[in-house]
């Protein structure tokens, strides 16, 4: 086999294709318009361009044929040489090929490997600054948030910028939680002094009550003891009159009726009411007895009494 081109002389043969280039353009001169087969002279005129241009046309492929038959077969020549000359080299190149493919395989196994680890140290070293920022207050978050800033991430080597944005992210929620915790701090404090005056003003209006109860004690205690030191007078007892003779049942009226002595001046109250005023008298009794007139404020709440 050899694989020398064809010597042809390529400018002689296109002369051939020449001819026909030259006579197409009075071949669509006469032929390119179709004339009106439906009249004789039209229809001769259409059957005889069909058989001038079909001769034209097959002899024209022919020639092509001819023309290009040596190229056809020394493209065949070199097709099949270049064929088994790639299949030569593959099979020199294939084991190469596939030495460095599996040890491409290996090193990307490697390296996922790596960046799984580095990723687990990703978790571990910077996202689980969220899980304890759980609970945190204030103070907490923003000595968390301290140390976030000290994260290093020259260590990630692959996923450097993967534990940078990890840093950034958990910058921002951590300094989100803090804004949103400090402002629930503060409702809190606020809501912690409310409660805390209203259990002033309660625990004021109870010491108010106690000592409007512990005066009006006092004030009946102080009633008792001056009724008991300054009783009213008795009054001293009348002489009977000497007893007239009884006037006729005809002549009596009210007018001539004996007079009675008043009785004394009464109030009905319960038996609780009237328990309680006992007890409550024992009770001042007892102050009394263990010197509750010498006692801080006994002057005041007697002036207040007296009021």
């Amino acid at each position: 086999m050899t694989n020398a081109a064809p010597n042809t002389d390529y400018k002689g043969e296109l002369v051939k294709l020449d001819a026909v280039e030259q006579a197409l353009a009075g071949l669509r001169e006469q032929y390119g318009t179709v004339p009106n087969v439906q009249t004789k002279e039209g229809y001769a005129l259409c059957k005889k361009g069909i058989k001038e241009l079909t001769t034209y046309r097959t002899s024209t492929e022919k020639l092509r044929k001819e023309i290009t038959k040596p190229h056809r077969d020394f493209i065949e020549r070199v097709n099949g040489y270049g064929k088994d000359l790639v299949e030569k080299l593959q099979a020199i190149e294939q084991p190469l090929k596939d030495a460095k493919q599996h040890e491409d395989e290996r090193a990307e196994r490697e390296k996922q490997q790596r960046i799984a680890k580095l990723r687990e140290r990703i978790n571990v070293e910077i996202w689980s600054f969220l899980d304890t920022a759980e609970g945190l207050d204030s103070t907490g978050l923003a000595e968390l948030h301290d140390a976030a800033v000290n994260i290093d991430t020259d260590g990630y080597f692959d996923v450097t910028s993967e534990a940078e944005d990890a840093k950034a992210e958990v910058l921002k929620r951590i300094s989100e939680q803090h804004g949103q915790t400090l402002e629930k701090e503060r409702l809190a404090a606020e809501q912690a002094e409310v409660e805390a005056e209203r259990r002033r003003l309660r625990e004021e209006g109870e010491r108010r009550e106690a000592e409007r109860k512990e005066l009006e004690e006092l004030r009946r205690f102080k009633a008792e003891q001056e009724a008991k030191r300054n009783p009213p007078p008795t009054p001293a007892p009348q002489p009977s009159p000497e007893p007239e003779p009884l006037p006729a049942a005809a002549s009596y009226s009210k007018a001539t009726a004996p007079t009675l002595a008043p009785k004394p001046e009464t109030i009905t109250i319960s038996r609780g009411e009237y328990e309680q005023l006992l007890a409550d008298q024992a009770k001042l009794r007892a102050l009394e007895a263990m010197g509750v007139d010498n006692w801080s404020g006994y002057d005041s709440a007697m002036q207040q009494l007296a009021a």
